[in-house]
């Protein structure tokens, strides 16, 4: 199933032709680092966006997450 929706932001300015949706795919995503999957999942969501490349986006618990450190790094 599709989910759609609009990209709002309060103030901006040349949204009315963003548009993001998320959709399941149904393929099995693992990934690879180091020779090591450090993730690997059949319940993967793809986000589409105007203007960007698709993005995978994987369940927490499909992730090896003692792999993982947090960053200052963030995305809205």
């Amino acid at each position: 199933m599709t989910q759609a929706f609009r990209a709002l932001e309060v103030g901006a300015k040349g949204l009315d032709d963003h548009l993001a949706f998320m959709e399941t795919t149904p393929k099995r995503i693992r990934v690879m680092f180091g020779g090591e999957a450090i993730a690997d999942s059949t319940n993967v969501q793809i986000m589409f966006e105007t203007k960007h490349q698709p993005v995978y986006y994987f369940p927490m618990e499909d992730v090896r997450m003692d792999l993982m450190f947090a960053t200052d790094l963030s995305t809205t």
